[in-house]
């Protein structure tokens, strides 16, 4: 039987007690909860702009599935959040330095807003530990 074990990353600040896990790893699958540019006591890391914030979100993906003992090879699936579908693009090409080869399922879907107004992307991910190319 899997066992449940919860995915810690240094560079990824644990969310407040009794909400939620950032990362489970469940046997050889991590599920990764949604991730964004948003810094430690607020504001956004980078530039702002909806490519950065998609290289930020990722940036947080990869350290649970490097935490995990993965790669980005092994991700899956991705269900990508933004506020603006028009500005998809954007997103594509913050997305192409992180994956190549085979790439992940993915679904894109556009929200009214995040939980800080500042926030236009998140991104959630499902990853088979191990299972990507070497």
């Amino acid at each position: 039987m899997a066992r449940i074990r919860r995915i810690t990353a240094e560079a990824v600040p644990e969310p407040p007690p009794g909400l939620f896990s950032n990362a489970l790893l469940v046997g050889d699958t991590l599920y990764v909860s949604g991730q964004h540019a948003g810094a430690p006591g607020g504001g956004l890391l980078g530039d702002g702009s909806m490519a950065d914030q998609t290289r930020q979100a990722l940036t947080k993906i990869r350290a649970f599935v490097e935490a995990a003992g993965g790669t980005m090879a092994d991700v899956v699936t991705l269900t990508v959040y933004v506020t603006d579908i028009g500005r998809k693009a954007e997103v594509s090409a913050a997305r192409r330095e992180f994956f190549s080869g085979d790439l992940p399922c993915s679904t894109l879907v556009e929200v009214s807003g995040f939980a800080e107004p500042e926030l236009a992307v998140e991104i959630e991910a499902v990853a088979v530990i191990g299972a990507g190319a070497a």
